[in-house]
This record gives structure tokens, sequence and C-alpha cells, in this order.
């Protein structure tokens, strides 16, 4: 008996329909409405890049950016240098209160890199019984929020079908690193419920 295989289902094709607030990106899929925040997503797939990668691309400052810490602080980036490197910072202590980084991730550029790094301080603080793993995802997680496009941000119709179409293309993204959901579906049914047509 011949076998006949059961025919693939359609991929349902996505369509950016605009932006809402200048934070949502809408898109229609068959009968769904799509909305994505385009923060909690960008900021997930950055950290997905970062956690992945065998080596963070670092990029050298053109002048190295002096950062003031408090001594518990200091004490905890003294630390953590090593691991530091690991998430893509070079790091040096600078005298009594302060660092020094002279290089940071690729993709922060133009982020405000004396509030990250007082940032992760805290964290390294907070979080000191985490283990080194944890510890390096902290680093990751501010890393990729500070890197992710904002809410606000202006994004033009070519870069919001890009941005989609890479965001689908990754099924496994669908929280950002704090647990949010970076998309929703909303079906013809329930929008139409709500109109009374249904």
């Amino acid at each position: 008996v011949e076998r006949i295989d059961e025919p693939k289902p359609e991929k349902t094709s996505v369509r950016v329909i605009g932006e809402f607030l200048k934070t949502y990106i809408l898109c229609e899929a068959g009968e769904e409405l799509i909305i994505i925040d385009k923060h909690a997503a960008h900021e997930r797939m950055n950290f997905e890049a970062l956690r992945r990668s065998a080596e963070i691309h670092s990029q050298l400052l053109l002048a190295p950016v002096t950062v003031r810490l408090n001594k518990a602080e200091l004490s905890a980036v003294e630390e953590h240098l090593d691991l530091l490197q690991k998430g893509g910072f070079e790091v040096e202590i600078f005298g009594t209160d302060a660092v020094l980084v002279r290089s940071v991730p690729a993709m922060l550029d133009g982020a405000n890199i004396a509030d990250l790094i007082c940032e992760i301080a805290e964290k390294l603080l907070e979080h000191k019984t985490d283990i080194e793993p944890e510890k390096l995802d902290w680093i990751f997680h501010s890393t990729a929020c500070r890197a992710a496009v904002k809410a606000g941000d202006v994004t033009s119709p070519a870069e919001q079908r890009l941005f989609v179409e890479k965001l689908l293309s990754m099924p496994d993204i669908r929280y950002c690193p704090h647990g949010r959901p970076v998309m929703i579906k909303v079906s013809r049914y329930e929008i139409e419920r709500q109109f009374g047509r249904a």
C-alpha cells in the first residue's frame, strides 16, 4: 500500500501593519493580531547572542571611562575582574574609589557605560552567593538591556520588518530575560467579541 504523506500546513505569512506608541510593533498573521514589545524582544535577542557566543566581541573605547564606586561595590568588581572580562568588559581598579573601563561589548554602542558598570557592581553585591554562570548571566542581562532598542525610539518600517523576521525566526525567544512576554497574540474572535460581532 502506498503511503500518502499528510500535506504540510502552509506557513502563515506575517505582515507588519504599524507601530503603536513607538513601543509595540503590530503585525497581521492570518486571523491573528500580533503585538510585539520591541524592547523586550530585542533585549532577549541580545541576551541569547551574548550567552551563545564563545567569545564576546569587545570594542576598545576611544577614551577610558572612569566610574566612581563605593567601597563595597569596588571590592565586588575587584573580585570579579575575570568574570567581567568573560562578559566583554576590560576593567581595572583605579585608585581607592574608582575603576577604569577600557573596552565593552560591541553591542553597547552609545550606551551610558558608567551607569551600566554601577548597575553590574550592585548586582554582583546583591548576588554574591550565586555561582559564576549565574553571575555572568546577570552581566549579560544588564548588557542586553542597555543595548536594546528603547520604548519610544523611532524605528522605520524597513527596520520593523527586519526585526519581526529575525524575531519570528527564533522560536525559543518568547520571553525577555526578566520573564515578561515579548509578544502577545489576539485572535479575530477576541477582537470581534469586543465589538459585539461574535
